[in-house]
């Protein structure tokens, strides 16, 4: 694939208590083979809630807080939204808010139908979408779309990116759907979970810490209910890569 560098990393995390009894939703509006997944990752049918599909205007989105922990661009660049989801709408509304309220200058493209594989295989799609010239800004988007009444939260999650071409702070070797390579299953350090964003807020988690030397290859494996996928990373100069977390961040974009 065409090299890519990462050279900002920013994460976002939310409690999300607004979701509804499944019973609140015709029977043809969720896809079944999702409602089976969720049961069959152990949460009862008669304890099934699903996301409200309206956003909350007294919210911010999880999305916005990233894009604003990342800060401003250096130059004009696009923005990729990578969002999927069988109700909230994956990218028109979000989309438009997020270049609006951010006076985003450049393009903005969003990337949907990746389910839990968004932070891994979208790279595939990136590896040719990014100008040269000016790299990209990307938000890839967790939002589970079931949650246990029993628990009675969700946790919403993006992670932004700011990615050029050639050589960065740290760069993207290979991606794909499926097990790992047995190249990239041979990564020093690997992080799995079961959602897109879950073993990026790992893996910046334990870049803050300082657990990552210059020179080891990292696997992100993304091992879901229904999809399998990972990316491969190598650190080469974690010193170089800015970390930011929307917790710790105030100021908003523009």
């Amino acid at each position: 694939m065409s090299e890519l560098s990462i050279e900002a990393l920013s994460v976002a995390v939310r409690q999300h208590t607004d979701y509804l009894l499944l019973s609140n939703f015709p029977d043809d509006l969720l896809p079944k083979v999702r409602v089976a997944a969720a049961v069959a990752e152990g949460i009862p049918h008669e304890h099934l809630l699903v996301v409200n599909p309206n956003d909350n205007p007294d919210l911010p989105e999880v999305s916005e807080l990233a894009l604003s922990a990342l800060g401003v661009p250096p130059r004009e660049q696009p923005l990729f939204l990578v969002r999927s989801g069988p109700l909230r709408d994956p990218m028109v509304t979000l989309l438009a808010k997020l270049v609006l309220e951010s006076d985003w200058a450049g393009d903005d493209v969003g990337i949907t139908h990746l389910d839990e594989l968004g932070g891994t295989v979208a790279f595939d799609l990136l590896g040719w979408a990014v100008p040269e010239e000016t790299g990209a800004t990307v938000l890839v988007c967790d939002e589970p779309a079931f949650a246990d009444a029993r628990v009675g939260i969700g946790r919403f999650a993006t992670v932004g990116m700011r990615v050029r071409r050639g050589p960065g702070p740290l760069r993207v070797l290979d991606c794909g759907e499926g097990a790992p390579s047995p190249r990239a299953g041979s990564a020093v350090r690997s992080f799995t979970g079961s959602g897109p964003c879950d073993s990026w807020l790992d893996l910046h988690a334990a870049l803050s810490a300082g657990e990552i030397t210059d020179g080891d290859q990292l696997l992100l494996h993304t091992r879901g209910p229904l999809r399998e996928g990972w990316l491969s990373l190598c650190a080469v100069d974690t010193a170089a890569l800015l970390l930011t977390d929307a917790d710790r961040v105030e100021s908003p974009v523009g």
